[in-house]
C-alpha cells in the first residue's frame, strides 16, 4: 500500500497538476519502418520534459528473420488492448498513441507534435506520485499515490530502460545500428486504491540506467481509446 502520509502530501500539492503527455510507441527491430519512429520518439522526449515516452517492442515480428531482444508478449498484449479500445482488429508497427486516446503511424512527427500540444494544453486530471526501490537484485517495488483517481481507472507501472543501441544482423534492418529510447522492460497494472506493485527486474539492467513510469488510465471509453489522466517518472532507489 502507498503510505497514507505520502498520499496526503500528493493531494495537498495536487490542486493544480502540471500537464503531461504520455507517448507510447509500438515498435520492433524486425520492422524496416520502425527505426524512423524510434528516432521520432527520442526527439519528442528531448523536446519537452513534460513528454513521458514509452517504447513497447512487440513480439510478432520475431519469427520473420530477427528476434528483437527487447520484445515481449506483454508489449503485444498492450497494443492489442489499444486495438480493441479503438474498435479495430489490426495491429501494426510503428504505431504511436498519445494520451491513450490518439493513435497514428509512429513516424508521423507532425501528427505527434500536434497531439502532444493538445495534451499539454490542459492540466493533468489526476496527480500521480511514485517511489521505487529494489528488493535484492531480482525485483523492484513501486508505491504509487493517485488521489482522486476515478473508480473506472487503473494504475499502470513500467520499468523503463533509458536507451540502448543494437546492431541488427538479419531481417529487414540487417546491417543497421538501431538506437532505442525509453524501452519498456517490465509492465504491470494495479487498482488505484492499492497501487503497490512488484515487478521482476530485467536481467543485466543496471538501476542507474533505468527509471519507473507510473500513470493512471481509464478503461476503454465510448469515444475510443483509454485516456491517460496523469503520469510521473521516478528514479529507482536501493
Amino acid at each position: 500500500m502507498v503510505p497514507e502520509a505520502h498520499a496526503e502530501e500528493v493531494a495537498r500539492s495536487g490542486t493544480v497538476v502540471a500537464p503531461v503527455a504520455v507517448v507510447e510507441l509500438f515498435t520492433s527491430e524486425g520492422c524496416s519502418s520502425c527505426p524512423r519512429a524510434d528516432v521520432v520518439l527520442g526527439e519528442l522526449a528531448r523536446e519537452a520534459p513534460s513528454v513521458v515516452a514509452l517504447a513497447y517492442h512487440v513480439d510478432y515480428w520475431d519469427e520473420l528473420g530477427w528476434p528483437d531482444r527487447f520484445s515481449s508478449a506483454d508489449s503485444t498484449a498492450r497494443q492489442r488492448d489499444y486495438a480493441r479500445s479503438f474498435g479495430t482488429p489490426n495491429l501494426y508497427t510503428p504505431q504511436m498513441v498519445v494520451g491513450g486516446s490518439d493513435a497514428f503511424v509512429g513516424s508521423d512527427k507532425g501528427h505527434a507534435r500536434d497531439s502532444i500540444a493538445r495534451a499539454l494544453a490542459h492540466h493533468a486530471a489526476v496527480p500521480v506520485s511514485a517511489r521505487a526501490h529494489m528488493t535484492g537484485s531480482e525485483a523492484v517495488v513501486v508505491d504509487v499515490a493517485a488521489p482522486g483517481a476515478p473508480s473506472d481507472a487503473v494504475v499502470r507501472v513500467a520499468v523503463v530502460q533509458r536507451e540502448a543501441t543494437v546492431d541488427v544482423h538479419a531481417g529487414e534492418n540487417a546491417g543497421r545500428s538501431l538506437h532505442h529510447t525509453s524501452i519498456v522492460r517490465g509492465f504491470s497494472t494495479a487498482p488505484p486504491d492499492h497501487a503497490s506493485v512488484t515487478l521482476r527486474w530485467p536481467s543485466g539492467l543496471s538501476p542507474k540506467d533505468a527509471e519507473v513510469v507510473a500513470f493512471v488510465q481509464r478503461k476503454p471509453s465510448a469515444d475510443g481509446g483509454m485516456p491517460i489522466l496523469g503520469a510521473v517518472r521516478a528514479s529507482i532507489g536501493p
